[in-house]
């Protein structure tokens, strides 16, 4: 359900979710979906109207950040000289079409995409995202499994396994059954939030909660892991391509 509330200047739009299993209200901010209000469902308008009023400096701020945040987001063309996130920084691209076969290749002058001549089908800029994509992705899996193992001595765990994945709204998983499952989209993020993040689910494998004991393991590894979580949260749509 959607709706909208007054706060000071602003109106904002947000979703309602309501639970009967849920005991008190929570409101997130989501860099996709906005403001999410969740609600159990004996809670009336009234008292939803109320709860927001109460958080409304809190809410203001955030969405100011996530304003911000939405302006910096890259706008990729998927053409020559457009600018993709990597690793923290950015890199150009240079399309060379008509190639015999699809390849994408990095140097020092940016990302070079070759692509197939034009069957007329799919539009060239879904050509080059889909094959500067596969590339990130098999990239991403690459770091990211060796950045589990440069720290699995570390932490004396072994997962059972390691996947890179499209991921939509969480950026690493760790089951209990030990699978580890990571966001390709991390290898458009600095390395020490893709470090960040590899580190915070091999915790998992012992502590699988996030309980004072769980963050002292993630502080034992990485002393000031409060700065690239800080990154993730607050820039996480210049990781939206």
């Amino acid at each position: 359900m959607d709706a909208q509330i007054q706060l000071g200047e602003r109106t904002l739009s947000y979703r309602l979710r309501r639970s009967a299993r849920r005991r008190t209200i929570a409101i997130e901010i989501d860099p996709r979906e906005g403001l999410l209000v969740h609600s159990p469902a004996r809670v009336d308008v009234d008292g939803l109207r109320r709860f927001l009023l109460q958080k409304a400096d809190w809410i203001l701020a955030t969405t100011a950040k996530l304003d911000q945040a939405r302006a910096r987001a890259p706008v990729v063309s998927w053409e020559s000289g457009s600018r993709v996130p990597l690793r923290g920084g950015e890199v150009t691209l240079r399309v060379q079409p008509g190639a015999a076969r699809p390849a994408v290749s990095l140097d020092a002058e940016g990302m070079l995409v070759c692509t197939p001549h034009e069957d007329g089908l799919v539009p060239a800029g879904e050509r080059v995202r889909a094959l500067v994509v596969g590339w990130l992705r098999e990239h991403a899996a690459e770091v990211v499994a060796a950045r589990v193992q440069a720290y699995l001595p570390r932490l004396a765990v072994q997962p059972r396994t390691v996947r890179v994945r499209e991921q939509k709204r969480r950026w690493g998983s760790c089951s209990a059954g030990g699978a580890l499952n990571f966001n390709w989209r991390l290898i458009l993020a600095p390395a020490e939030v893709l470090d960040y993040v590899v580190v915070h689910e091999l915790c998992h494998l012992k502590e699988l909660n996030h309980s004072p004991r769980f963050w002292a393991e993630v502080a034992g590894i990485l002393p000031a892991y409060r700065e690239p979580r800080a990154w993730l949260r607050n820039n996480s749509l210049l990781l939206d391509i």
